[in-house]
């Protein structure tokens, strides 16, 4: 694996917990593991971790609340959350509230180390510190910081930076809704969501001069959008 990424799992589930650890240790990683949000969010405080497994449904704080207080002391450590339940809402309640991707219980150990693996790439993509000029804006995603011409300093959320990200990155072509659905979130592209437009929304305020008259993340009607530099 090269570098030995540290783990950090929170989740009260004492049998699930061990059957990951023990796969994640065969696979290279160290794992802690915690059985409360409280405990974990301890452990973040004395130590440094490279990913967190999150379960939603915890007793005292549930995962929720952990995930914000996870996201106001830094806002790039990926989380995977965990959760029993299918409603889509759910998981874009958790997804809204910085999560980086999340799986319904029960799951595939194969699908559960990929997006760890996944995850992890696109964290240390951040921690690169790549720098991106977009119009009169600079984004910064070693400290995601978007940074104006005037000095005023916005921080976006770790999920903002990979729809900017997918977005350049395809840019001058029409991104449908359902591509950013499944590939930014990890959604299903066929659920009734307001999300990809929401997140558009809060995007065009960072970056474009005039977010009613976007010049860079243009509206196609019926169909998505297209990013232009």
């Amino acid at each position: 694996m090269g570098i030995r990424w540290r783990v950090l799992i929170v989740e009260d589930d004492q049998a699930l917990a061990l059957g990951l650890i023990i796969n994640l240790e065969a696979e290279g990683y160290e794992v802690f593991h915690a059985v409360s949000a409280e405990k974990g969010i301890t452990l973040l405080e004395d130590m440094s971790f490279d990913l967190v497994v999150l379960d939603l449904m915890l007793p005292g704080m549930d995962g929720i609340e952990a995930l914000r207080n996870i996201r106001e002391n830094d806002p790039r450590l990926p989380v995977l959350i965990l959760t029993a339940k299918s409603n889509a809402s759910d998981k874009v309640e958790g997804l809204r509230a910085g999560a980086d991707d999340y799986l319904t219980k029960p799951f595939h150990l194969e699908e559960f180390l990929l997006r760890i693996r996944r995850m992890l790439d696109r964290y240390e993509w951040y921690k690169s510190g790549d720098i991106q000029r977009i119009g009169r804006v600079t984004l910064d995603f070693n400290t995601l910081e978007i940074t104006r011409e005037d000095g005023g300093i916005s921080r976006i959320t770790p999920h903002e930076a990979n729809l900017i990200q997918y977005l350049t990155t395809h840019q001058d072509r029409i991104v449908t809704r359902a591509e950013l659905l499944k590939n930014v979130w990890g959604l299903d592209p066929d659920i009734e969501t307001r999300t990809v437009d929401t997140f558009i929304s809060r995007i065009r305020r960072y970056i474009e001069e005039d977010p009613s008259k976007p010049r860079h993340i243009i509206s196609i009607r019926g169909k998505g959008y297209r990013f232009v530099s």
